[in-house]
């Protein structure tokens, strides 16, 4: 510690981290704007198209004519008029608020935590008579990203299929909004994800095609050098293209280190390239820590570094066998990283990696090569129609491989509920599997099978089933349900309509499919009330009431309903957004505990409510403000 500084060194990187976080902190939401509708002006940094609406993200830097700290936004308009693309400004008149996630449920998906992320503090729909394009935002850096767009519309006139085309545009330019999701989910349960997302492995097939499109270069003085500075300042200009994400520039920054090491005539170090990429990105943006990303893309690149060679059964010095299994090698020591990472944000785990990704592995490179200069061609008005068919052929040979693996049952083990303990359990189990590899110690085996059962120990210890009855009534602003979880079953008492049951439960398993892996739900039983009578659900001795019609009281009157002569005893009555009548003699009427005014209800209607119940001195509880939880430990039945 007093010859060698590591204390020092230590210390000076803890400062340095803190110093470059607190720089890169986003800014704030601006106070004063919530609430308020304004005039805005800003940049569009990314933008999303979905079917008629878009989904962008404006960096605001104009507000009622003013400049102010610019602040990021995302901004949702339901129409796809007026035609808006990256980097054009654009002029808006909306009501700002901030971008928070309040979950209803534990574990609930975040959909706007790549957002929050990008530094996103702001929300807000726009109405499309509100939003103008003022012009495009001048500057290199915004001309080669909207090229993005020209590169997309070029994909777009190729004369292959549609699927191709998709795939194409996800690998070429970065956006996977094209993308069906019958695609996707085919590439994610056979271990073939990776291909949609911008990689170190897209970035080496078109440096290599570069390479080649420059190779006599390679015959004049001092040509090497010149083409790969012209190799790289083309991947420099890919990476800005497609949005600098995290595994393009990790992928752009070790060729660069690796290229600058070669003019040099320095040794060249894999590891101390890709540590180095791993602190210029963090410097320039800290919060790509927590990117999905760029964890999947360290990971796999570090993981091959350490277990690709062990892996492969041929020495070197064979070469043409070596090669050969470099493929499976590389694929399996990927996995070793990433697979327990990506069954944790994604709660698959496939099965046949390793044989279809041999098959990816020989068919991409021809794919995304062919398909680089079929949409040079293009971007020149220009068709190849030999090439486009042969690029087309193999992307149908690499999609029908995929979906016959995926045909098999067996093909992934889907609803994977990965703890924290397991991940980092199995993390530790790699360290000690490194060391047996490189040093064929017996005691690093022995600590690396100690630290795997340990794995299985966690594996088994969170699986322990929840005995608890819960009761959630999260906030919607188009319906209102009572969703109780009991044993492996969710049941929902839900003002929605009968015929929407179905895109309800679809919401359900996408929204809440965390919190259900991890209760073991496996099934979802919607039930919508009688429309004119007062029906209740009981819990554990508890009764909850769904409102959703004034004529329910005036019906229970006749008995068919709850009275306050009844002698049943209400524990919850939820006020929905179709109720209209008078509160206090629904309150009257009915043997009520506490009222909940529910989240769809009208604003006006829901605040005069929850004024006339208070000035009255009855329990009344806003859903709008939060949500509805309660647990007991008991296992009851529900009626």
């Amino acid at each position: 510690m007093i010859r060698k500084p590591y204390a020092g060194l230590m210390c000076c990187g803890i400062l340095l981290g803190y110093a470059v976080s607190a720089a890169n902190e986003p800014a704030p939401f601006p106070e004063g704007i919530e609430g308020r509708e304004l005039d805005y002006s800003g940049v569009v940094m990314e933008i999303r198209h979905f079917d008629p609406s878009q989904v962008m993200v404006v960096k605001v830097d104009s507000c009622i004519g003013k400049m102010c700290r610019p602040f990021l936004v995302k901004l949702t308009t339901p129409s796809s008029l007026p035609s808006v693309e990256e980097r054009d400004r654009i002029d808006f008149t909306a009501s700002v608020s901030p971008l928070a996630f309040e979950p209803d449920l534990p574990g609930e998906t975040d959909y706007d935590r790549p957002l929050r992320l990008m530094g996103v503090v702001g929300q807000t729909f726009v109405r499309p008579d509100s939003l103008n394009v003022s012009g495009l935002e001048l500057g290199m850096m915004n001309v080669i990203r909207r090229f993005r767009t020209d590169v997309t519309l070029a994909i777009v006139d190729l004369p292959v299929s549609d699927g191709c085309k998709e795939f194409l545009n996800a690998v070429l330019t970065g956006d996977r909004s094209m993308l069906t999701p019958d695609m996707q989910e085919l590439f994610s349960t056979t271990g073939l994800s990776h291909l949609l997302a911008l990689s170190g492995l897209h970035v080496a097939i078109i440096a290599g095609l570069i390479s080649v499109l420059l190779f006599p270069l390679a015959l004049v003085r001092r040509g090497r050098i010149l083409r790969g500075v012209v190799v790289v300042t083309l991947l420099w200009l890919f990476a800005i293209m497609t949005g600098l994400g995290p595994s393009v520039v990790r992928s752009v920054l070790m060729v660069t280190l690796f290229f600058i090491a070669y003019s040099l005539q320095r040794q060249r170090s894999p590891f101390n390239s890709l540590c180095v990429a791993a602190l210029i990105i963090l410097v320039c943006d800290p919060n790509s820590l927590y990117s999905i990303g760029f964890q999947l893309s360290f990971l796999a690149v570090g993981s091959i570094l350490l277990f690709a060679e062990p892996f492969n059964p041929f020495p070197q010095r064979q070469t043409l066998l070596h090669g050969i299994a470099a493929y499976p090698a590389v694929t399996l020591a990927a996995m070793m990283g990433t697979a327990v990472v990506s069954a944790y944000y994604f709660n698959v785990f496939p099965l046949v990696f390793l044989p279809v990704n041999f098959v990816a592995a020989l068919l991409m490179p021809f794919v995304l090569a062919g398909g680089v200069v079929i949409t040079l061609f293009s971007l020149v008005g220009l068709t190849v129609p030999f090439l486009a068919g042969m690029v087309d052929w193999l992307f149908s040979l690499l999609q029908g491989s995929a979906a016959w693996f995926g045909s098999f049952s067996w093909t992934a083990v889907k609803d994977v509920d990965v703890s924290v303990p397991t991940l980092l359990a199995w993390f530790v189990t790699l360290i000690p599997l490194a060391l047996w590899f490189y040093r064929r110690r017996i005691v690093y085996m022995t600590a690396s099978l100690l630290c795997l059962a340990f794995t299985f120990v966690t594996v088994i210890a969170s699986e322990r089933p929840y005995e608890t009855v819960e009761v959630y009534i999260p906030r919607s602003k188009h319906h209102t349900s009572i969703m109780v979880r009991d044993g492996g079953t969710l049941h929902v008492v839900t003002s929605a309509p009968e015929r929407t049951h179905g895109e309800l439960c679809a919401e359900y398993r996408r929204k809440y499919a965390r919190y259900m892996l991890s209760r073991g739900i496996d099934s979802i039983h919607v039930i919508t009330p009688a429309r004119h009578a007062v029906e209740s659900l009981e819990v554990c001795g508890r009764r909850y009431a769904l409102i959703h019609d004034a004529r329910q009281i005036s019906e229970s009157d006749e008995g068919s309903g709850y009275r306050s002569d009844s002698g049943v005893h209400l524990d919850y009555a939820v006020i929905c957004s179709g109720f209209r009548g008078d509160i206090n003699a629904l309150a009257e009427k009915l043997d009520v505990d506490s009222i909940l005014l529910s989240a769809d209800m009208n604003t006006r209607r829901h605040d005069r409510y929850f004024s006339e119940l208070s000035e009255a001195g009855r329990n009344v509880r806003s859903l709008r403000r939060s949500p509805f939880v309660w647990r007991t430990e008991s296992v009851g039945l529900i009626d």
